[in-house]
């Protein structure tokens, strides 16, 4: 039953791929974004602030939203992806619900656009919300402030491509692909995963009502950079 309301509140029909044709592809440059993170910070907070509060902004264009959501990570370079997600899945996989959700929201305190958090945030609250010995803490409501934010930036990285080899899709981490994929794509099956100079591609398994093309590309440039820093 929870996994069917997960559904329910992350599939709807995704505002930028019913007409793909239609629309206007905004590709991220990051050369461009980096320099905005180093040169202004403090626009790239308040853009984040303004895409992450509990209701939308409607005056909140897509560019600015793109430079909200690729802004961040140079201001916060992935940390709290690598000291603290494998914590958060480790308390998901022991049930200590509690302690999970805790995690995923020490992660949003550092990265308020960080999307395995907010799924992982809305998943352990309808757990919650199912379970006797947490009846009265949390409600399927509260999932929603979780889910209207992970919305918001799935569709920001819809508006940077389709999916093709010519314009695909531009993510931060490895787990933004596959978030995207699962819950605004509906896509969980996949056969294989190869790497193509700057893009990641995953080879599919099935298609849906919202993708039917027998690859997925993501651009991860910025996943590229970052691998070159850890080594450094």
């Amino acid at each position: 039953m929870k996994q069917i309301v997960l559904l329910c509140l992350l599939l709807c029909i995704p505002l930028c791929l019913s007409a793909q044709q239609e629309r206007e592809l905004m590709p991220v440059n990051w050369k461009a974004i980096e320099k905005e993170a180093k040169k202004n910070p403090e626009h790239i907070k308040e853009l984040v602030t303004r895409l992450s509060a509990s209701t939308i902004d409607t005056t909140l264009t897509y560019p600015e939203r793109i430079l909200a959501f690729y802004g961040q990570t140079y201001l916060t370079n992935d940390a709290e992806e690598s000291v603290l997600r494998g914590k958060m899945d480790k308390l998901k996989k022991e049930g200590q619900l509690d302690s999970c959700l805790y995690v995923a929201k020490k992660i949003l305190d550092v990265n308020p656009l960080n999307l395995n958090a907010l799924i992982m945030a809305c998943d352990i609250i309808l757990d919650m919300a199912e379970d006797t010995a947490h009846m009265g803490k949390v409600s399927v409501d509260d999932g929603r402030v979780y889910y209207n934010r992970a919305m918001r930036i799935f569709n920001t990285i819809a508006m940077t491509g389709d999916g093709s080899a010519e314009h695909p899709f531009y993510v931060t981490t490895v787990s933004d692909e596959y978030c995207f994929m699962r819950y605004y794509l509906n896509l969980w099956k996949y056969k294989g995963q190869a790497l193509k100079d700057n893009c990641d591609i995953i080879y599919l398994n099935e298609s849906s009502e919202y993708y039917n093309q027998p690859e997925i590309y993501f651009e991860i440039t910025r996943v590229l950079e970052r691998r070159i820093q850890l080594f450094k």
